[in-house]
């Protein structure tokens, strides 16, 4: 006999929605995570509307503000504005949005084990094994890899090996203390004294872009890019770090300062092995043109939970293969198309440069932009109208991206 149905290993967004999914129907679960709840984790914080669809349960106490959209800045410092009077968003601080999930996956009836480490991870034909930092072990029927990554589930398992250098996005991030009123000066919209719009600025690194993600009296300030295009991040970083202070006239306080890793290429190859599964970042649920993790680490807890269930009834480790059938169903498009964007736009200054300015010079594109952010229609859809928009009427400039 097993100790519990599933053992979830990761309480970020995915472990946690895992959890909280397989306790609510009945599972004996075990939750994991390495570190105290609550915990540092360096991320943006921005969520879209669907996360608020996708959870059970209300997550208001943990809002700082409400998001109607984002402001692009190209290389030249081009302003490009796909701002709406709907509200597009949330912005929250993840070590608290984190551990409410963590917390709900509790009192759903999962068992919490936080400040616990695995270290390794077995299966047979029976049961999986997972070996912990304190020499001890605990067993389940199945297993979950919600831990990111460099998820030691995935690597236990021989999901995958790793994630090389130019699969894999490394990002700097700085929470500044500025005060409400300078967040509202900076970032706000007109629709909402509180309401707020998102920043991305293209330029500043190479193969990525430097964002500025309001909260109640904080900005999140950070880069990103892919790994293999790293090459003195912090110091693009810090260059630009300097201008916008100066620009904004503010003294800003660090209160955090932080690096993370994530995927950058799309779904693993392997999401289920044995016994096992993969959920969020260490199943490779990351769209690789804006970074954005959070809905599909969700979502694909919501999945695994749906199909854990019935492997655990029937006691049928094979019921797991479909698990990618519907993930992939749901994210497959979007993680490809996704890709094919971030190639083309993280290209060169010169093209992050050109597709900005015809979204400045086309009311068209924007809203195509501003449907993005949003999720209002797919991102096959959206990439079909918006590379028939270019071709039909910038053919000059559409055609040079490719050059």
């Amino acid at each position: 006999m097993s100790d519990y149905d599933v053992i979830v290993v990761g309480g970020g967004p995915a472990g946690s929605t895992t959890a909280r999914r397989c306790a609510q129907k009945g599972m004996q679960t075990l939750l994991m995570d390495k570190a105290r709840f609550p915990r540092d984790k360096p991320c943006a914080g921005g969520i879209r509307n669907i996360v608020r669809e996708l959870l059970d349960f209300p997550i208001d106490e943990v809002v700082h503000r409400r998001v109607y959209g984002q402001r692009f800045y190209s290389p030249s410092g081009l302003k490009v504005e796909c701002i709406r009077p709907q509200i597009s968003g949330d912005l929250v601080m993840r070590e608290e949005f984190d551990h409410l999930l963590f917390r709900k996956a509790g009192e759903a009836g999962a068992e919490l084990w936080d400040g616990t480490r695995a270290v390794g991870v077995a299966q047979d034909s029976d049961k999986v094994t997972v070996a912990l930092d304190d020499g001890r072990t605990v067993t389940a029927d199945f297993v979950v890899g919600a831990d990111g990554i460099n998820s030691t589930v995935a690597r236990s398992l021989g999901f995958y090996e790793g994630w090389k250098r130019d699969t894999a996005a490394v990002a700097i991030e700085v929470e500044v203390e500025v005060g409400a009123d300078a967040v509202t000066r900076i970032c706000g919209v007109p629709f909402d004294r509180e309401g707020v719009s998102i920043d991305i600025f293209f330029g500043p690194v190479p193969y990525g872009y430097v964002w500025c993600f309001p909260k109640r009296s904080v900005l999140s300030l950070g880069a990103g890019c892919r790994q293999d295009r790293a090459q003195n991040i912090r110091q693009h970083f810090n260059k630009w770090l300097e201008s916008f202070v100066e620009e904004h006239d503010i003294e800003p306080e660090i209160v955090s300062d932080s690096a993370a890793r994530l995927p950058y290429s799309g779904a693993a190859e392997r999401t289920v092995v044995g016994r096992a599964l993969l959920v969020g970042d260490a199943a490779g649920f990351v769209n690789p043109f804006s970074g954005e993790g959070i809905p599909m680490a969700i979502e694909s807890g919501i999945i695994a939970a749906d199909v854990l269930n019935r492997a655990v009834r029937e006691k049928d480790p094979k019921l797991l293969r479909e698990y990618e059938g519907r993930w992939k169903k749901r994210f497959m498009d979007d993680l490809k198309v996704g890709k094919s964007i971030a190639k083309l736009v993280f290209k060169s200054e010169k093209n992050m440069e050109t597709v900005l300015r015809l979204a400045y010079e086309d009311e068209y594109i924007r809203d195509i932009m501003y449907k993005m952010i949003a999720e209002l229609d797919t991102y096959e859809r959206l990439k079909r109208q918006l590379v028939r928009r270019i071709l039909t009427r910038h053919a000059r400039a559409g055609l040079s991206l490719y050059t």
